[in-house]
């Protein structure tokens, strides 16, 4: 048995759509359950919605609503499929499209968009994209079963970032996926979204269909757990800014986490987790090339058991700010940094890279995160200065602590940018440098030039063609 689960480009239309069934027949016989993800765009159009149904702009969000559905009733028309089955969708489109527009409506009245109500939102990309692409493989020779994740995903209660409760995901979806299974049919379902003990939808973190389907995949014990997205795998660097990637043919379950929370943008850092506990291998490949090799991600890597430095993969995470703050009233450190974590927890801020001294802290943080009210609360504890419009530059891989080579390498290419923080030797896995937002293609280009022009170790890295 396997997971695969197709992010939204693999999904945003009607040809893609179609990609997704061959690739999805191709391995019938390995019993797959399939995870779907909105198409590109929608959880966008989506909370775009919200935000202006708050706003008291209930006009604009329904033409955002039109847009949104049009773009689904366009896949229906042009995917191939026979009038009845089209006449089927478009019911389930079309009452989908009444109960958003109900929650339009609420939300202007109140001017209030709550985490639940925005799960609410959330929940439309999902379930129609899912029901879709099931029905597409049914007319296409594949005898697919289309499951609402209400029946088995329940989370607590913590809406835009639920966490599922396990014991309870295995009891309610083992027996109900096991005889689906035995009767040969491919089971179809949501990744992202989840559902609360009285049945309120929440949703488990943007990106994060990658974990639904590893916790799908670790509740079932498959074998394999697939995430098929628009890259060839997990890269040196991302495509956008570097020219030419190199493909990592490996990775630790570790690594792999290192490199999403350090803003790698191929798998949602929590994937690793369920998968790693039940040791499922996770392969990322590409939907617009299935027949490529894409990366394996394993309890070990071919690398984990050398003892050179090997730098795998640059990332960055941009829209950071740091916070320093040097306490008022010189009392015990310690007192001083638990008071810290404590505002923090209280907000469910999580520091990507902190540094202390006696009597100062310096935490970077998402600027996304960034209140007034955590300033406020830590300007009682001393004098507070912020910066902005940072970018974390991260070099990832195995042993980088061990070489200080490295560290003077990526001084030369930082010789005239600057830099507000660094983080090294904390960690074998990372080094990370904050920089100026404006500086971060020049510096991500450069570091990956240093490590990655020319030859590569052949047994790690692969040149993508």
């Amino acid at each position: 048995m396997i997971v695969m689960k197709f992010g939204g480009t693999s999904t945003k239309d009607a040809a893609a759509m179609l990609n997704v069934t061959e690739i999805v027949k191709s391995r019938t016989s390995k019993n797959p359950v399939v995870v779907i993800s909105a198409i590109a765009q929608a959880t966008n159009q989506l909370e775009t919605m919200g935000s202006l149904s708050k706003s008291n702009k209930a006009a604009e969000a329904k033409k955002v609503l039109k847009y949104f559905i049009d773009e689904h009733l366009a896949i229906v028309e042009t995917v191939g499929l026979k009038p009845d089955t089209q006449d089927k969708i478009r019911t389930k489109i079309f009452s989908y499209s009444e109960e958003i527009l109900e929650i339009i409506t609420g939300v202007s009245i109140l001017r209030e968009l709550t985490p639940q109500t925005l799960d609410r939102f959330y929940s439309y990309g999902e379930l129609l994209s899912s029901y879709i692409i099931s029905e597409v493989m049914k007319e296409n020779g594949i005898d697919t079963v289309w499951l609402d994740t209400k029946d088995f995903m329940v989370t607590d209660n913590t809406f835009t970032e639920a966490k599922p409760n396990m014991p309870v995901v295995e009891e309610k979806l083992r027996p109900l996926a096991l005889k689906l299974i035995e009767e040969k049919k491919v089971i179809v379902t949501q990744g992202f979204i989840g559902v609360t003990p009285t049945g309120e939808r929440t949703t488990m973190g943007r990106e994060s269909s990658d974990f639904s389907a590893a916790v799908i995949g670790a509740v079932l014990d498959v074998d394999d757990v697939q995430i098929w997205t628009d890259v060839d795998g997990v890269l040196s660097g991302d495509p956008n800014i570097i020219e030419h990637p190199k493909k990592i043919k490996e990775l630790s379950f570790e690594e792999a986490f290192q490199l999403s929370l350090f803003g790698a943008k191929v798998l949602h850092p929590n994937t690793m987790i369920p998968a790693a506990e039940k040791n499922i291998p996770i392969h990322v490949y590409n939907s617009k090339r299935p027949k490529i090799s894409g990366t394996l991600i394993s309890n070990t890597s071919s690398s984990s058991a050398t003892s050179d430095s090997i730098i795998k993969s640059v990332t960055y995470k941009s829209q950071v700010s740091l916070l320093n703050i040097k306490p008022t009233n010189r009392f015990s450190p310690y007192i001083f940094w638990e008071n810290i974590f404590s505002i923090l927890n209280k907000y469910k801020v999580v520091p990507i890279v902190t540094s202390t001294s006696e009597y100062q802290f310096a935490v970077a943080i998402e600027t996304k995160y960034m209140l007034d009210s955590i300033k406020t609360e830590l300007s009682t504890l001393g004098e507070v200065e912020e910066l902005g419009n940072l970018c974390l530059i991260s070099l990832m891989g195995q042993k980088i602590n061990h070489n200080s080579t490295i560290v003077q390498n990526v001084f030369s290419v930082l010789s005239s940018i600057k830099f507000h923080f660094i983080s090294f030797g904390a960690s074998e896995m990372s080094m990370s440098i904050l920089i100026n937002e404006e500086d971060t293609k020049p510096v991500v280009r450069s570091i990956h030039k240093l490590f990655f022009e020319g030859e590569t170790d052949s047994k790690i890295f692969e040149e993508i063609r």
